[in-house]
């Protein structure tokens, strides 16, 4: 008697479904075989290992820096420079802060992170449909598509941590202690050019690449909806780092 499973129209046996790859498997081929790993994971998507990881770096980073960073010299300047605020308010302000600003990291950390993913992979799919190069792509493959992407960050939060850990950070957010963009190394008055220098990040730019590598092989894209997923979340996050610069 045959060990092979049977399909409903006879003794024809199934085809096996494709496995999909591993955490190791993921980060491995991102950095060596990013189209191989997407045109894998349109097979056999995988998102859960890649966003579980990336939870558990940003809650790592979150408590370290939360637990070093100097509030006061963070926000004071920010505060000083807003006409709105009363100098009798800035104390007061500044010691709320000290107390929220680690459970509201942890918490963004835990929710916030799959939160925005999710949102990014429906943009993702919506387009898909709109513009699919073959089959129309399913959300896992989306959301697949996000979380794999995002681990490339991965070494950039492992050398924040460290940074952090090994030497004073002051008042500096996450985003300028590694020295991996253009506004740690260019230093200019104007603060909204240098909130801009500061999106110009290796990493950042990276995750671009190969998210428009695997809008176009794991979700199959076209190329016009593929530039429109990368181009259009890029333009919303520098607009807001940029309004957010005072």
């Amino acid at each position: 008697m045959s060990d092979q499973p049977s399909s409903l129209y006879g003794d024809q046996p199934e085809t096996p479904r494709p496995k999909a790859p591993g955490l190791l498997d993921q980060i491995v081929g991102l950095f060596t075989a990013p189209v191989d790993l997407f045109k894998q994971l349109n097979k056999a998507p995988s998102w859960g290992w890649a966003m579980g990881a990336l939870i558990v770096a940003g809650l790592v980073i979150t408590v370290i820096w939360g637990l070093k960073v100097d509030v006061e010299e963070m926000i004071r300047p920010a505060l000083e420079r807003n006409p709105q605020i009363q100098s009798a308010q800035i104390d007061m302000i500044i010691e709320m802060q000290k107390k929220i600003i680690l459970p509201i990291g942890i918490l963004f950390a835990l929710l916030g992170t799959p939160a925005v993913m999710a949102l990014v992979a429906l943009f993702y799919w919506l387009i898909g449909k709109a513009m699919p190069e073959g089959e129309p792509p399913s959300y896992p493959q989306a959301l697949s598509a996000v979380a794999v992407t995002s681990l490339v960050k991965l070494p950039q939060m492992l050398l924040l941590a460290i940074i952090c850990l090994v030497r004073p950070i002051g008042g500096l957010t996450p985003d300028k202690i590694a020295p991996t963009s253009l506004g740690y190394f260019l230093h200019v008055e104007n603060l909204k050019l240098h909130a801009f220098l500061y999106t110009l990040d290796l990493f950042y730019l990276a995750e671009a690449v190969l998210a428009y590598l695997a809008l176009r092989y794991l979700v199959r894209m076209k190329p016009a909806g593929a530039l429109l997923c990368v181009l259009l979340p890029m333009a919303f996050a520098i607009g807001l780092r940029l309004l957010g610069a005072k």
